[in-house]
């Protein structure tokens, strides 16, 4: 059994700027589900990934609210559309939390591997008549790579500098991390992952971080020649801040 408090603004905050980075295919049951994981300083990490774009974004927990052991559970990006609606706050709602209580038990399932499902109980405090309250019933998903991942993201925020190669990735992966700017609002601040594949590591002030998978371009000498001519092209097209002096 989890229970925990958390903020109600940072709680929707978070599961709105990740869920938009989960999987498409309906049949991907770990790529479209968002990971709910306490760590050992009482922050909640919310984690989802397709494979192509990562989101991570943390939530702190009240400490004195916190009962039961660490651990995780996981939510389709529907549930979390649900909580996201179901618990909009008021205009004068600027410190308002929610309980979230999460409870596990083990389905055997003939001929295959018991699952583990989770009941997780969301109820806004401070309201009279107990508050709005929404209980929803989910397999746990665990995701095998979350904590690499993770790993990865935190190596590449500590580096400085990075230099990015020529690169391709389709536009609808940077998309996904519009949610996280729109939600937090802060800028994104992108930098190259530097690992020499193109990656890039995706920033939004405190809570988020997240990473969009990319592919170097190995260009041969023509390609180079057209990459170098589009560059030197540019270079002289746009205004320079400094006039030549003849």
């Amino acid at each position: 059994m989890l229970q925990f408090t958390v903020d109600l603004h940072r709680f929707r905050q978070a599961l709105a700027s990740t869920k938009t980075h989960v999987s498409n295919d309906k049949d991907d049951a770990i790529g479209r589900s968002i990971d709910c994981t306490i760590r050992p300083n009482r922050e909640l990490l919310v984690t989802a990934t397709n494979g192509l774009t990562v989101g991570v974004a943390r939530v702190h927990i009240d400490e004195e609210s916190f009962y039961g052991e660490l651990g995780q559970f996981s939510m389709t990006p529907e549930i979390a559309g649900t909580i996201i609606d179901m618990f909009a706050p008021g205009k004068e709602d600027w410190d308002v939390q929610l309980e979230v209580i999460v409870t596990f038990t083990t389905e055997q399932q003939p001929g295959e591997e018991d699952i583990t499902v989770s009941t997780i109980k969301v109820r806004r405090l401070g309201q009279l008549f107990g508050g709005d309250q929404l209980t929803v019933t989910t397999p746990v998903q665990t995701n095998k790579d979350l904590t690499r991942i993770w790993a990865s993201l935190g190596r590449a925020a500590q580096r400085n500098r990075a230099m990015l190669p020529p690169t391709r990735f389709d536009l609808k992966r940077i998309t996904a991390f519009r949610a996280a700017q729109t939600t937090y609002g802060e800028p994104l601040t992108v930098c190259a992952l530097a690992n020499g594949f193109g990656s890039l590591l995706v920033l939004c002030g405190h809570y988020f971080i997240g990473m969009l998978r990319a592919d170097r371009v190995e260009l041969d000498d023509q390609d180079k020649d057209n990459y170098d001519g589009i560059k030197e092209h540019w270079a002289k097209e746009l205004p320079s801040l400094f006039a030549a002096v003849s």
